[in-house]
């Protein structure tokens, strides 16, 4: 079994955890309780409700409606 340097590990955490801020940037913003917003996961928008699918609740997570994710933001 081949170990990977440590160096490695982490800067592979890194571009995990930018692509994954990438990905949540709108949630992030829409952070408070109530908000309503477009899925970073499913991209969902309905044509009665433009502004998404997806419903910030209390301690900071969201859950999307149409795909059924559960995130912490």
């Amino acid at each position: 079994m081949q170990k990977l340097g440590l160096e490695i590990v982490r800067v592979a955490k890194k571009e995990k955890m930018q692509k994954l801020e990438d990905e949540m940037k709108d949630a992030i913003d829409a952070n408070k309780e109530g908000a309503i917003f477009i899925c970073p996961y499913c991209q969902y928008e309905s044509k009665k409700n433009p502004k998404g699918s997806a419903k910030v609740f209390k301690n900071e997570f969201f859950k999307c409606f149409s795909c059924g994710k559960w995130r912490r933001i």
